[in-house]
């Protein structure tokens, strides 16, 4: 299952240092993998994300995890603000 998030984060190198050390070692853990990562380029607060997961069950435990939420948080994303859309197979 492929989708596409966008978020407002606070600094995409705080991100990035959470993301790539933290989350995507999970995210791969899991089956998963990060297709596409970046911020707009007139908007270096708005960050796009490509990813695949097996299933939105496995995609529903990251979100559901209260821990998993509050690093988000501490990695500077406005998780307020996400939106998350599922692409067609």
């Amino acid at each position: 299952m492929i989708f596409f998030v966008e978020e407002e984060i606070e600094n995409y190198e705080r991100f990035l240092a959470w993301f790539d050390s933290e989350a995507v070692p999970q995210i791969e853990a899991v089956g998963g993998s990060v297709l596409v990562q970046g911020v707009e380029r007139d908007n270096p607060q708005r960050l796009r994300l490509v990813m695949q997961v097996p299933d939105q069950a496995t995609l529903e435990g990251f979100l559901g995890s209260p821990d998993f939420t509050a690093a988000r948080r501490n990695a500077g994303v406005k998780v307020e603000t996400s939106v998350i859309t599922f692409l067609a197979d």
